[in-house]
């Protein structure tokens, strides 16, 4: 914990409390708190005396204002040096931020910060006149004004039906349409992990279409910084960026919501920042391995008497057998089922595997497309690229692109039959495999399981209850800027698009699994003001090249922006599998470093901007 160098006043002593216009409109430009390090904050405390109740003081105690007593931690010789001595529950922090934004923009009842006494906070403060409480039928009702975060109720239902009709990845979180209520407009139920869902990806879309510009993009700053935060990859010079942004963050919000919004949990985001520079990333010392683990032991207990010794007794039973699984490996172990997870990582189709002809169209191009993404093959596009050069007089590289994609495959088994004829070339299984081609017969699937994400075809999807078709990759191509223009320009692009089918291509003495999806249009592809990618899923182009890799992509889904209903959001979950490249420490779902979203300021110092004059729709108190 960053402990920071206050002066200390007794209850009701502060020299500004209750000044309700001490404050004179003016910016102050003075440096913040000195940070005390350990053995500062020491002195301060080392001689406290514990004592209990509000006015009883030991007799023996130094009198030291804003203390009761000093924490048996400090006895720790140790304790002094540590630079963080409490880390914070950033899981626990993000529900309870998550709670008072949905629950005070729903009004949800027991959630909300705002009601009858935060209003009368803002007239004892007297500020925002525009919202102070107004008494009616001899005071029997109180009205509350629509400040700039009370959602009208079309607003409500258009937020609460944005997040019902949402369809995740399996693994990405719990069926959030199971804790919308349409009936009462509100969220219920929500779990931790709920929350930090809702933050990291949900509730930016779900606002789209509501609220004042200037209020949205305040809390589209909040949940961009606690996506930031969670990163696995993080840029070091992004650091000190957020650190301060976090706080422009919070001035932000406390222009528009209620003084009563900023509890404790709201203020203590401001240091989680100072925890990854000191203790690292926020995925590796989160709660929920934690709170799995205590689920785990809590169904251990069969005796409600005695806990621990169920614990330990259970502990002992998971010991020995895992001792016995791993000096038994050859052994069929008996009643212990195969992991959820075995094939995640390698591939490995699980839905309607059927066995059928491909067409002599389809088998060219999955084929032609396998050949130009095998290193071995790579020299043999150089190849036949120069030799189709050196037949034409007139080079066009659009024309020489499409001619070496009809022509490469039969070209290069030609190639390697002439090489097998000399006894001095060496020709690897695997290339001859490749140069032979594949068999007709393909076998395909309904359902895939490849780099720990489980994929399926569009029609799949319209029977289930999750969204696994959604797949996007990055690729180099080669394109025109106009049918005229023969100059190709060569960049590497993003590409998204839904699975139609799952094939598995079968050579000689191996399979190589394929994803042919209807790709979206890049033309139709854009990036919003706040960062997120739109795409309309039924503009469809590249048809001539449908296939990619299974290996190759990365799983995404669609969530309808409902500003505008044609277009689509694409989410991207990260995977709950790490897994690592053979040449980098990166992890495959974050190989692009998380970049800092710059949003645009739109502060009107007006009285207006603290009431929604679009609506007139308040809140009654009887």
């Amino acid at each position: 914990m960053v402990f920071m160098e206050y002066r200390l006043y007794l209850p009701g002593d502060h020299p500004y409390r209750k000044q309700k216009k001490v404050f004179n409109g003016e910016q102050v430009f003075e440096k913040r708190p000195k940070i005390l390090i350990g053995e500062q904050v020491f002195e301060k405390v080392k001689d406290i005396q514990i004592t209990f109740g509000k006015k009883k003081e030991h007799k023996d105690a130094i009198p030291s204002k804003g203390y009761k007593k000093c924490s048996v931690l400090w006895r720790l010789p140790y304790w002094i040096f540590l630079f963080v001595r409490h880390s914070l529950d950033v899981m626990h922090i993000e529900k309870n931020v998550c709670d008072s934004v949905i629950g005070t923009l729903l009004n949800i009842p027991g959630k909300t910060k705002d009601g009858v006494n935060a209003r009368a906070d803002l007239k004892e403060l007297g500020i925002r006149e525009e919202l102070h409480v107004i008494e009616m039928n001899n005071k029997k009702q109180k009205y509350l004004p629509p400040a700039t975060y009370t959602l009208s109720r079309k607003e409500k239902i258009e937020f609460c039906e944005s997040l019902a009709g949402v369809k995740v990845p399996e693994g990405y979180s719990s069926n959030i349409r199971n804790l919308v209520s349409m009936e009462n407009l509100k969220l219920v139920g929500l779990k931790s992990h709920d929350s930090h869902v809702l933050m990291q990806h949900l509730l930016p879309v779900a606002i789209r279409s509501i609220l004042p510009k200037k209020v949205r993009y305040a809390i589209n700053r909040l949940c961009s910084f606690f996506n930031f935060i969670y990163s696995k990859v993080i840029d070091l010079t992004y650091l000190d960026i957020w650190e301060k942004e976090i706080v422009i963050i919070l001035c932000q919000l406390k222009m528009y919501f209620p003084p009563s919004f900023f509890d404790v949990m709201v203020h203590l985001t401001v240091h989680l920042v100072m925890e990854i520079k000191l203790c690292g990333p926020v995925y590796l010392r989160n709660q929920w391995a934690f709170e799995r683990q205590m689920k785990t032991y809590k169904g251990y207990v069969k005796n409600a008497y005695r806990p621990e010794a169920c614990i330990v007794e259970r502990h002992l039973y998971d010991d020995a057998m895992a001792y016995c699984n791993k000096y038994l490996k050859n052994v069929k172990m008996v009643e212990i089922l195969e992991s959820r997870h075995s094939g995640r990582l390698d591939g490995k189709g699980t839905i309607g595997k059927t066995q059928l002809d491909m067409s002599p169209n389809k088998l060219h191009m999955a084929h032609t497309y396998i050949l130009h993404n095998e290193d071995e093959v790579v020299p043999y596009i150089g190849k036949h690229i120069a030799h189709l050069r050196k037949n034409r007089r007139k080079v066009v590289e659009k024309a020489l692109t499409i001619e070496h994609n009809k022509t490469f495959s039969k070209w290069f088994k030609d190639q390697v039959i002439n090489e097998l004829k000399d006894s001095l070339n060496s020709i690897s299984n695997r290339l001859k495999s490749l140069a032979y081609g594949p068999h007709f017969n393909s076998s395909f699937y309904a359902a895939y399981l490849i780099n720990g994400c489980t994929f399926y075809t569009r029609s799949q999807d319209e029977i289930s209850t999750m969204q696994n078709s959604g797949v996007t990759v990055e690729a180099e191509a080669m394109h025109f800027s106009s049918a005229k223009y023969k100059r190709p320009i060569y960049s590497k692009m993003q590409y998204y698009g839904v699975i139609e089918e799952i094939c598995e291509l079968h050579y000689f003495d191996f399979s190589v699994p394929l994803f042919g999806c209807n790709w979206v249009d890049s033309k139709s592809v854009v990036t919003n003001d706040v960062g997120c990618t739109l795409v309309n899923l039924r503009k469809i182009g590249h048809n001539e090249d449908p296939f990619v890799l299974a290996s190759q992509v990365k799983q995404v889904f669609y969530k309808t922006d409902p500003s505008d209903k044609r277009m689509s959001v694409v989410i991207t979950p990260r995977s709950r599998i790490a897994i690592y490249y053979v040449d980098e420490d990166v992890t495959l779902e974050e190989k692009t470093l998380t970049k800092f979203i710059e949003f645009e300021d739109d502060i009107d110092d007006t009285p207006s901007m603290y009431v929604r004059e679009d609506h007139d729709e308040g809140i009654w108190f009887e």
